[in-house]
């Protein structure tokens, strides 16, 4: 089943992270190559929580809480003899909280009952951009004899930035009574939004550079590969907002429900800066076997900020237009399918049917003129 095989090396199953797999960079001459991919994922809180202000179920677990928001789009086409050409968006994010600051958020924005002189440790941290950009991208075969093949893919993209998150909260909350609590943080942030408190200023801008690697060895219907984004990721920020200041308890009213609220103290350095942003490096590394019958086997691993999302999916081609693929990923245990008929492709993930706390979602298709 040869077209199984040819299926397999030229077109992108969905795995966890929205990585730019040179690879697979589009190489069909006179056509528009589209390409959506979006992953919303955390495991404290529900998604529907996560945007209403953390009121839902919260997820107890051991040791820190993350989030991860990852989003690309790409638009582009191949030139025959030079290479794929492309526009993209970008927007990522991902945040670091330990176990006290999620207990804490969550009880406080819940008005939960507190446990009387409980202190809660905070320790919070975000990297985050959003950027436009073009990109640039190639693949070579520089081995190939008898039933093994070596190949590379590169790409590199020039970006214009328009948001930026990039720093830390550590601090500590002390529980007076079961309504009642006061607190002290640091806070070292560079950021077009505040959202530490409310500060509003107008944000800055930043031009930018970042390349993608990506290296397969194959030898028969086995493969693995390691595919790296960001290898050398930069982005050039022009007065840039930078806050380090205190922030702490005062100004202290209750609610109707007899619940402390707080117009925080606010004190420090707030200014602009020059910022040069260091993007998150982005790796996978995978094993692939593809049988003869139509059927692919592959064990991976996403990593992005200190987060390892490992993973297993199984595929089957039917025919040359339609395959599907199952897929599983650990971290936070996204179930996932992905559907390809002709020029069109759908994969989704989702770790709950009614009330997920991850899901990813991705579109492409390929528009032949």
């Amino acid at each position: 089943m040869v077209y199984g095989l040819l299926f397999v090396s030229g077109t992108a199953y969905a795995e966890p992270l929205s990585l730019f797999d040179p690879l697979v960079s589009h190489k069909i001459p006179t056509s528009l190559y589209i390409n959506t991919q979006t992953i919303l994922a955390n495991d404290a809180f529900s998604l529907n929580a996560l945007f209403d202000d953390f009121h839902g179920k919260f997820y107890e677990q051991e040791g820190d809480y993350s989030a991860i928001g990852d989003i690309r789009y790409d638009m582009g086409t191949h030139i025959e003899g030079v290479g794929y050409f492309g526009y993209v968006y970008r927007k990522e994010a991902v945040i670091k909280a330990s176990n006290d600051t999620m207990h804490f958020i969550y009880q406080v924005s819940n008005e939960l009952p507190l446990n009387v002189n409980e202190q809660y440790d905070v320790a919070l941290e975000i990297e985050a951009f959003a950027a436009h950009g073009l990109t640039f991208a190639n693949r070579h075969t520089f081995y190939a004899k008898g039933d093994i093949e070596w190949r590379i893919g590169y790409a590199v993209e020039l970006l214009y930035a328009s948001e930026a998150q990039h720093g830390n909260a550590v601090g500590s909350a002390v529980a007076l009574g079961e309504k009642d609590y006061d607190f002290h943080w640091r806070s070292d942030y560079l950021y077009t939004d505040n959202y530490l408190y409310d500060y509003d200023v107008s944000s800055g801008h930043g031009f930018g550079y970042t390349s993608h690697v990506a290296l397969q060895f194959r030898y028969r219907q086995l493969s693995a590969s390691i595919i790296s984004n960001d290898l050398m990721g930069r982005i050039y920020w022009k007065n840039l907002p930078i806050s380090k200041v205190s922030i702490s308890s005062a100004n202290k009213s209750y609610d109707t429900n007899g619940y402390a609220q707080y117009e925080p103290l606010v004190s420090g350095y707030e200014g602009k800066t020059n910022y040069i942003q260091k993007l998150m490096r982005k790796w996978r590394v995978k094993v692939a076997y593809n049988s003869m019958n139509g059927d692919s086997y592959e064990v991976g691993m996403d990593h992005m900020y200190g987060c390892d999302l490992p993973y297993i999916q199984y595929a089957h081609i039917f025919t040359e237009d339609m395959a599907v693929q199952v897929s599983y990923e650990t971290f936070f245990s996204m179930v996932g399918i992905d559907v390809k008929y002709k020029n069109l492709k759908v994969a989704i993930y989702t770790n709950h049917l009614t009330n997920p706390s991850a899901m990813k979602f991705d579109l492409a298709y390929t528009y032949q003129f």
